[in-house]
This record gives structure tokens, C-alpha cells and sequence, in this order.
């Protein structure tokens, strides 16, 4: 790419990354996609409701809290925000939302928030400032596939992933340290903090309390950060698969300091994107409670990125009187999409692995594969019926867990239901190869 003039970072994401997602891309920018996308983690289940409370804040707050100063109306949301770590209203409504929610030991404050367009550019931003080009970040495995190329897009980091023997290890503690502690000693790149995401994806579970305090410990042995990604929080439903579902734990939950362990290297990333429904109004936030330092040069990546808009309608959809109806609605929601697609997965004789958090299901569609290939072709038969799903091999599972997809059940009921009727009009057979 000498020709065209990009730096040597430049051409490198685009001769390693774009190959993988042009045609995606492409199929994509088709604007009539005939695929029904059960690949993409999108909740579309809260959007009539969602769409109600942004047009209301629109035209009912949009520049109304304008101060005149010499006879002009200051139209605030036109504006840069004011103050460096975003803008104060939502820094309050997020520190709000965070208390009543989560249920953090040491209430949130402002201070401890840095907003940024998208939980990806906070992750980003974090990376930025506690790595070193060349650095390493610690991710347990299965994981999410988009890990591969954001760590390393701009932030130059390499994810140090640490896959577990089985997936039936992925929430067994001394599983999930044996596979961490092999990851670390082997990498070949100076390990400066530990990505875990809680919720689990594509796993849609909970790890434990205790398996969160064993890795932060981990963590902190050996002077690393933790960076919890929380952007499954409070998408949670009722599922008769699990019976007793292992509770979601925030981070922001454990006495940090009674474990002995340094606050100042725990992070909590989170977002509207998944629990509410909105990922392309691109709004995620890091809250780190015991560092000041980070906090600024977080800041100083992302202060003026947010859209004052956004940040409006994400201030009124936090503060909103019908918030917990929402949170109400779409577990709701999300029980039956979970059962309509799990009931499907049962007649056809797909195993899955039961969930209780998220929006997806790991299923094995292709239980009788026996390389990478077999669940390719049956990821492209599914295509070829016109529904498209996350292949498995993506998300690092295990050598021994060929033939798993990703699926995802958020769509809307009459979306849904047709996917099935094209998989149901295209399979023949119970399980492919």
C-alpha cells in the first residue's frame, strides 16, 4: 500500500482487518439485505418505547435550559460539553443510575464517570492509557470475536487470550485461574491488564462473586489492571432451563480494599447499546473510582467525541420515571424470544447452552462437525436460507467445540418467527454435519 500513503499503523489494521469484514461490509451497504441478521448482538426488542422517550426529550428539552446573556439565548446543547470528563447532567444521571442498579459498595460519583461514544472507545481509550504500543491484555476464552481487532486498532495491544480445556470449565474457578496463569507466563507481549466480561459472550451467564474476586486477586499479584465489562448488566430474563442462575456481580460490588487488592486498577466499563437497546447512539462510560490520573487522560481521549444528543436523550432515558418499566418490558421480552428460539433448538435437536443474561444463544448447529470447515458449511447453508449467525470458531472456543454459532434471539417477534420458517423450510434434517 506504499502508493496510497498510509502510515505503516494505518496500513496495517487495513491489510489485517479488512479482509475479514469486507464482505460483511458489503452486504451490509446493500441496504435491502434479504439475510435476517441473528449474527449482530442487537436488542430490538424495547424500540417503540425507546424511540418515545427520545422524541420527547428532544422537544421538550432540547436548548430549554438556555441561559440569555446579553439578550441571546446560550443554546447548551449546541455546545462543546461542559465539563472535561463529559457533560455534568449525564455524568449525574449515569452516577445515579449506577447507585440504584448496580449497587456499588462505595456509591458512584461523577468524578468517577468518563463518558465516551461507545463502551468500544472507552475500552480503547482505557488501553491508550495503561498500555505500551506492543502490550498485552489479558482476555479469558470464549470471547467476544470483536476483541481480535479493537484492542489492537489504534491502542496497538495484543489480546493474550486464555481459553479454558472445555467450554463446561468456562465458569469453574480454578478452571478459569489455570487457564489465566498459562496465558500470562506464556505471552510473548508484557501483560498490563486482564478484559473480563460479565456477563459472559457469548455464554449469556454470570461468573460467581468469588470467581470475580479470584481474578481480581490474580490481577493484583501481579500489579495488573482489571477492566470489567458490564455491558450485559441489566439484561437479564427468567428462563425454566437454569434453575438457579448464578446472580450478576458488578465489580463495583466487592470491598476492593478488605481483598487487600489496589482499587485504583479496577475498572468498570458499561453502555446503552445492549440493555438498552441503542447501539448506534454510541454511548459508553468507564467508571474508576480510585483513579484520578486515568480519569483525565481517558478524558483527554474522548471529552468532546460524545454528541451533545445523545447526550441529551441518554441524561432523559436515565433519569426517566419509566426506566424500571423498561428494564421490566424487555426481560419480559427477552424470556420469550429466548423460548421461542430454545423451543426451536429442542425440536430440531440442536443442543444449546442454556442462558439467563444477554441476548443470544450458544448453540451447537453443526453437532457432528469434526473441523472448522464442517461448521463453516453449515453456517453458510443457514446463510443460504437466508439467516445469518456468528460462527463459533470466532468467539476462541476451545479446539474441541467445533460447530457452535452464536444466535441472536432480540429480533422482533414477526422477524423472529420468519428466521425460523426459513431454517425450518431449508433444513431437512434434525442436526447437519
Amino acid at each position: 500500500m506504499d502508493g496510497f500513503g498510509l502510515s505503516t499503523r494505518g496500513a496495517a489494521n487495513v491489510a489485517a482487518i479488512w479482509p475479514r469484514i469486507s464482505k460483511a461490509v458489503e452486504e451490509r451497504e446493500k441496504g435491502a439485505n434479504p439475510v435476517i441478521d441473528m449474527a449482530t448482538s442487537e436488542n430490538m426488542l424495547l424500540r417503540e418505547e425507546l424511540v418515545e422517550v427520545y422524541k420527547k426529550a428532544v422537544q421538550e428539552e432540547l436548548c430549554s435550559k438556555g441561559a440569555h446573556t446579553n439578550g441571546l439565548a446560550c443554546m447548551q446543547h449546541l455546545s462543546y460539553p461542559n465539563g472535561l470528563t463529559g457533560d455534568q447532567d449525564l455524568l449525574e444521571a449515569l452516577a445515579g443510575f449506577f447507585n440504584h442498579y448496580f449497587r456499588p459498595l462505595v456509591p458512584i460519583d461523577k468524578q468517577h464517570i468518563v463518558v465516551a461514544p461507545g463502551v468500544a472507545f472507552s475500552l480503547d481509550a482505557l488501553l491508550y492509557n495503561i498500555c505500551e504500543a506492543g502490550d498485552g491484555i489479558l482476555i479469558p476464552a470464549p470471547c467476544w470475536n470483536g476483541f481480535d481487532w479493537l484492542v489492537n486498532v489504534r491502542a496497538d495491544v495484543h489480546p493474550v487470550f486464555a481459553p479454558v480445556a472445555n467450554l463446561d470449565d468456562v465458569f469453574v474457578s480454578s478452571e478459569v485461574l489455570r487457564s489465566l496463569e498459562n496465558a500470562f507466563s506464556r505471552s510473548p507481549h508484557p501483560v498490563k491488564g486482564l478484559l473480563f466480561t460479565n456477563p459472559h459472550n457469548p455464554l449469556g451467564r454470570c461468573y460467581s462473586a468469588e470467581t470475580i474476586e479470584s481474578v481480581i486477586k490474580f490481577c493484583d499479584e501481579r500489579n495488573i489492571h482489571f477492566i470489567s465489562d458490564e455491558i450485559y448488566a441489566m439484561s437479564e430474563f427468567t428462563c425454566t432451563d437454569i434453575q438457579t442462575p448464578t446472580a450478576f456481580t458488578s465489580a463495583m460490588q466487592l470491598d476492593i480494599k478488605s481483598m487487600k487488592c489496589d482499587p485504583s486498577r479496577v475498572h468498570v466499563i458499561w453502555g446503552l447499546s445492549k440493555d438498552l437497546g441503542s447501539n448506534g447512539l454510541r454511548m459508553g462510560c468507564c467508571v474508576s473510582q480510585a483513579n484520578k490520573p486515568l480519569a483525565t487522560g481517558l478524558a483527554l481521549s474522548s471529552n468532546t467525541q460524545l454528541s451533545s444528543l445523545t447526550a441529551l436523550v441518554t441524561t432523559s432515558l436515565l433519569t426517566s420515571a419509566t426506566l424500571p418499566r423498561l428494564f421490566l418490558l424487555s426481560s419480559g421480552r427477552l424470556a420469550e424470544a429466548y423460548k421461542s428460539l430454545t423451543d426451536w433448538l429442542k425440536q430440531r435437536e440442536i443442543p444449546y447452552i442454556p442462558a439467563n443474561m444477554g441476548c443470544f444463544v450458544f448453540a451447537r448447529i453443526a453437532p457432528n462437525a469434526h473441523s472448522w470447515e464442517d461448521e463453516a458449511a453449515v453456517i453458510q447453508a443457514w446463510k443460504t436460507a437466508g439467516v445469518s449467525v456468528s460462527p463459533g470458531r470466532g468467539y476462541h472456543v476451545p479446539e474441541n467445540a467445533k460447530g457452535w454459532a452464536r444466535i441472536n434471539f432480540a429480533l422482533k417477534p414477526d422477524d423472529l418467527a420468519e428466521a425460523l420458517r426459513r431454517l425450518n423450510s431449508s433444513l431437512s434434517e434434525p442436526s447437519r454435519a
